[in-house]
């Protein structure tokens, strides 16, 4: 008995060695953790649970009524939160996919991989304002667009321009253009790095065995590369929940909020009408749908923990 607990006293000074060799490391990292994600995670939950006046900095505890309000007292959410989940829906297979296919199509370049891969990272470093006004530019209304220009003046497949902004699913619709376009060249980009992983041996086996593109890019890249997919698309599913500034210079959440999501329906909450518990409520609940998808994702794809390590 008293053996076992020596072994057990020099176990746990060890780890604790262990922690203080570490300490001096990670505490950094720590501080800034604790300060810049925990503490506002925390206060954004407080405010959602009070009336903040941010004049005065007064918090005044009222329950769930801000949630109760954002839910059933007003349309707006359920039109942010619908479109988010179809802007979510349309641009993130899109993205995937064709970020997949693109990354296999350069990789079997001999010759050219540098001009395709800066052709399609340009939108990615590009200002997302500066994208925003050419695709308002676009799609502007009357005969200064580009595409009713096209559309009435060039092609005559109109009679009538077009209001491409000011209508629900036209508006939508560029807002999905939009994100596809500005992140296809960063999926490009991953995806490409992971097919360098896989071994030339394996698609030369498919050749020789008479497997044709679309036979090895579907059984040996897809099945290779599912971690990095998982990636991708949890990247793409958070980001298409964080969607803000093309809706903000597009369409204004117009016509009557029909285009709105819920990062632009936080900020008009808190910074135009001044209602933070609202826009808390908004932002923990966006948090929250980004967990359950991600849990979903990766329960969908098998590619969690405990299978990870029995495939290995």
């Amino acid at each position: 008995m008293q053996g076992m607990k020596d072994v057990r006293a020099k176990r746990m000074r060890k780890h604790l060695k262990a922690w203080k060799t570490a300490l001096p490391f990670i505490l950094p990292g720590l501080i800034l953790v604790a300060v810049f994600i925990l503490y506002p995670m925390f206060f954004t939950i407080r405010i959602s649970l009070s009336e903040y006046r941010i004049v005065t900095g007064e918090i005044t505890y009222i329950g769930f009524l801000n949630y109760e309000h954002v839910l059933f007292d007003s349309k707006e959410f359920w039109y942010a939160y619908r479109n988010n989940f179809l802007y979510a829906g349309v641009t993130v297979p899109m993205i995937v996919f064709g970020g997949m296919v693109f990354a296999f199509l350069i990789d079997t370049l001999s010759k050219g991989k540098t001009i395709f891969k800066i052709g399609f990272y340009l939108p990615v470093i590009t200002s997302w304002v500066i994208v925003s006004l050419v695709f308002r530019y676009m799609f502007s209304n009357g005969n200064t667009g580009l595409m009713n220009y096209l559309l009435v003046d060039v092609f005559h497949l109109s009679d009538d321009y077009v209001p491409w902004l000011y209508r629900e699913w036209t508006g939508n619709a560029a807002i999905w253009l939009m994100g596809i376009w500005k992140n296809i060249g960063w999926a490009m980009l991953i995806f490409l790095a992971a097919l360098q992983t896989i071994s030339p041996d394996l698609y030369e086996s498919a050749s020789m065995d008479g497997a044709g593109l679309w036979q090895k890019f579907k059984h040996i890249t897809i099945q290779s590369i599912k971690p990095t997919i998982l990636f991708v698309m949890v990247n793409m599913i958070i980001g298409a929940f964080n969607v803000f500034i093309q809706v903000l210079m597009l369409t204004g959440g117009d016509p009557n909020g029909k285009t709105s999501v819920l990062q632009y329906l936080l900020y008009n909450r808190a910074f135009n009408k001044f209602e933070f518990g609202e826009a808390s409520a908004i932002g923990f609940l966006s948090a929250v749908t980004i967990v359950i998808l991600t849990i979903i994702l990766n329960k969908l794809l098998r590619l969690d923990v405990k299978e990870s390590g029995e495939r290995r």
